[in-house]
């Protein structure tokens, strides 16, 4: 399903006749044509807000060992919470308008028609958020086939609405399709599991006798680590971005098709991540520590022996990758030797966000926040503006910055998770 999410980004690039526009608009809302690698990377999230949504599946898996019934509370919950979240962007966005882009330094005569992208693209948030938390349910009760099959199925949804809109309208048609997406996302997820699950009742989804579930507050007190975390670590991407912006074009160029490679690997320990999350959490609730140590060093392993696999595939595959994402033959020459550093990107940036939805799930939820702040907002964008700009290493520089702040995230993650498990 996360791979999927990423190809949504992916079809719209291709086929928007104003790149440029759509490029800013995704870069401002952290949306992931980018990665995480994501990040613009991603990981997923259009706004930091939006991880509120993200803290569902560890709690509806801890409300599912005490109280299945509690499950269903900590989703409508969550799709509260997920509504809030996405209208006070949604107005933020509308508020801030221009002045958010010249904000972040966009050259005058892309402010306007990137302003109209990012009033439309607005709109999906609130729809975004919704399928988030909607989806980790799903996750959560271990159906996450149905979530999968409805990206998918929001895929050519997405690709049929931009054949439609773009080649007459460009990026604005490019927006209304994600709108038109992400509505079908957010409708059908929800209608399933409110209309279509069985288990409905068992789960409490569909009433309120016996609400027992996680309350607002311990909703919150997951959810807002998670945001303040990924808060900071889009504007350190943000600043990467510039960085690169600073260098030349077709530093740009490279940089964003990097990350984009990266944000589709990265799905893979997005997903064992979630999946580690929803594990340490059920061991939790069976007050089940020895468990939960186990769930939490096997997401750890499996992601390693994945990304491994994904950086041989990376080094191996190099020159086909470059020339599936760009015709120019100058940039695939700048493309294929940065394979190398991207695969060394692997393991320490999946490793940090499985260790950290662990800890998250154990209930350590500000560690990991402070971790990516040292990580990502001081070590990396002062490491990538010393390795690309000051010593002329370009596209390369920015990604052992990347490399050497994931290595550092996942270093102090692994030791406090180390720490606990002899605990």
């Amino acid at each position: 399903v996360r791979v999927a999410r990423d190809e949504l980004a992916v079809v719209e690039l291709a086929l928007d006749a104003e790149p440029a526009h759509a490029l800013v608009v995704l870069h401002l809302l952290g949306d992931h044509v980018h990665r995480q690698p994501a990040r613009p990377h991603v990981r997923e999230h259009l706004l930091p807000l939006g991880e509120l949504a993200d803290v569902v599946d560890q709690l509806v898996a801890g409300a599912l060992v005490v109280a299945p019934a509690g499950a269903g509370a900590a989703l409508r919950r969550g799709l509260v919470l997920a509504l809030v979240a996405g209208a006070l962007s949604a107005a933020a966005m509308w508020l801030l308008g221009e002045r958010l882009f010249l904000a972040f330094g966009v050259e005058a005569d892309l402010v306007a028609p990137s302003h109209a992208v990012m009033t439309i693209l607005a709109l999906s948030v609130p729809l975004h958020l919704l399928y988030v938390a909607a989806t980790f349910f799903l996750e959560a009760i271990k159906k996450p086939g149905v979530s999968t099959v409805i990206m998918w199925l929001a895929n050519a949804a997405n690709l049929g609405l931009n054949f439609l809109w773009v080649p007459e309208h460009g990026a604005i048609g490019s927006a209304w399709a994600t709108v038109g997406a992400r509505v079908f996302l957010a409708g059908v997820a929800l209608l399933w599991i409110f209309f279509v699950m069985r288990e409905r009742r068992a789960y409490g989804v569909d009433t309120r006798a016996g609400d027992n579930g996680p309350s607002y507050q311990a909703l919150l007190v997951v959810g807002v680590a998670a945001a303040v975390s990924q808060a900071v670590e889009a504007g350190a991407f943000s600043a990467m971005t510039v960085i690169a912006g600073r260098i030349g074009a077709d530093v740009v160029s490279a940089y964003q098709i990097m990350l984009n490679v990266l944000a589709l690997v990265f799905m893979i320990a997005l997903g064992l991540g979630a999946a580690t999350a929803v594990l340490v959490s059920e061991a939790v609730g069976r007050k089940a520590p020895r468990d939960a140590v186990r769930a939490g060093w096997t997401g750890v392993g499996l992601n390693a022996i994945g990304m491994a696999v994904a950086a041989l595939a990376m080094l191996a595959f190099a020159a086909p990758i470059a020339h599936g994402y760009t015709a120019d033959a100058d940039l695939v020459v700048m493309l294929i030797p940065l394979m190398a550093i991207g695969a060394l990107v692997l393991i320490p940036d999946g490793t940090q966000v499985v260790a950290a939805s662990a800890l998250r799930a154990r209930g350590d939820n500000w560690l990991p926040t402070f971790s990516h702040i040292a990580a990502y907002a001081v070590v990396m964008p002062v490491l990538g503006f010393w390795l690309a700009e000051h010593q002329g290493m370009g596209v390369a520089g920015l990604l052992y910055a990347i490399f050497w702040a994931s290595v550092v995230s996942a270093g102090v993650l692994i030791a406090r998770w180390w720490t606990l498990a002899l605990g």
